[in-house]
Parts: structure tokens; C-alpha cells; sequence
């Protein structure tokens, strides 16, 4: 091999990526009576630390993108900090779609509504706030008509955690057709 051989090849081996699909799912989330493709997927140079984009697809167009936390063999905060192993670091990520997607982080808006009254009263008189903020410069309606829109809607919200401590909720309005946060918690 000559010299220009040996370092395309390590360039190629450098750039090589890793992807994971670690969860996917199908789900009504707009109410159209048409699932959505949701996908969770991990990219990196080895299975150790994977960037991670949870997306939602309708009729092959995404229309929701979100980056979460990356997902590596570190865990925990602060003191409470370690690095779990290779066989631990596996289980995680064969069991993390199924845990991102659990049936109980969709809901009708009814009983997000009642799930949230009881667990965190607070944070439901902050959704047309969140809402509000997440507004972009074409969204002519306050916080809180789109969030009375997605309560009268058939949508399901959906519940995440990007990671961490966090908690995010997002609902589809289908005036605006986009997906709002709803929750951005703790």
C-alpha cells in the first residue's frame, strides 16, 4: 500500500459511523386517523456515545425533530456519576426505545390533563406559557387558543424525557400544523 492508501483508509476508518435504531414506533399523534412513524436513533462512532434524534414522519416528511441528551456508557449527576460497562451499556440501549415510547407517555389531552392535575397541578397553568414561547413568528394565536385547540382535538400528546431530570410534552395543532411543547419541566 502506498502512503496516500494507508491514510484514505484511516480517514474512512475515523469517519466511520455507528447508527442504532433504538425504538420505533407508530402512533396517531394528529388525530387524522393516519399513524406517524416515530423514531428513535442513535449515530456515533461506536455503540459508547451515540447522539441521539427522536423524529416523527407523516407520509415520509419528518415534521417534528428533536436532539436528545447523548446516550454513553456515563451515567448519573454529580457524585452520583459512573461509567456503567459494555454489557450494561448494551442492555441500556436494547431497552431504551421501549422505555422512550411506554404506552403510558401517550395521552388523549383529557387524560393528560387529569395526569397532570394530579402529579404536578402547577404545570398545567403553565401550558399556554410554554406554548407561547414555543410559538414561531408566522403563529398569530396566544397560548392559550392553541392549547384549548389541541384540548378539543383527537390528537394524543406525547410525553419524553431528552434526559436527565427533564420532561417534555408535545401536542399537534393541526391549524398551525406543527407539534407544540406543551411541558418543559424539571
Amino acid at each position: 500500500m502506498t502512503v496516500v492508501s494507508v491514510l484514505l483508509v484511516l480517514v474512512m476508518a475515523l469517519q466511520a459511523q455507528t447508527t442504532v435504531v433504538l425504538g420505533q414506533t407508530e402512533r396517531d399523534l394528529t388525530g387524522d386517523g393516519v399513524a406517524e412513524v416515530l423514531r428513535l436513533v442513535g449515530v456515533g462512532r461506536t455503540v459508547d456515545h451515540l447522539a441521539v434524534t427522536f423524529t416523527i414522519e407523516s407520509a415520509g416528511k419528518t415534521i417534528y425533530r428533536f436532539e436528545l441528551a447523548p446516550l454513553t456508557r456515563t451515567v448519573g449527576f454529580d457524585a452520583g456519576r459512573q461509567v456503567i460497562s459494555a454489557e450494561q451499556h448494551r442492555a441500556r440501549i436494547k431497552e431504551f426505545g421501549q422505555w422512550f415510547f411506554a404506552e403510558e407517555k401517550f395521552q388523549r389531552p383529557d387524560e393528560y390533563v387529569a395526569s397532570l392535575r394530579l402529579q404536578a397541578p402547577g404545570r398545567l397553568a403553565e401550558a399556554p406559557e410554554v406554548i407561547a414561547r414555543d410559538r414561531q413568528g408566522s403563529d398569530t394565536r396566544s397560548g392559550g387558543e392553541i392549547w384549548q385547540e389541541i384540548q378539543s382535538a383527537p390528537v394524543t400528546i406525547f410525553s419524553f424525557s431528552p434526559g436527565g431530570d427533564a420532561i417534555v410534552a408535545i401536542g399537534w395543532s393541526a391549524k398551525a400544523d406543527r407539534f407544540y411543547r406543551l411541558l418543559e419541566c424539571c
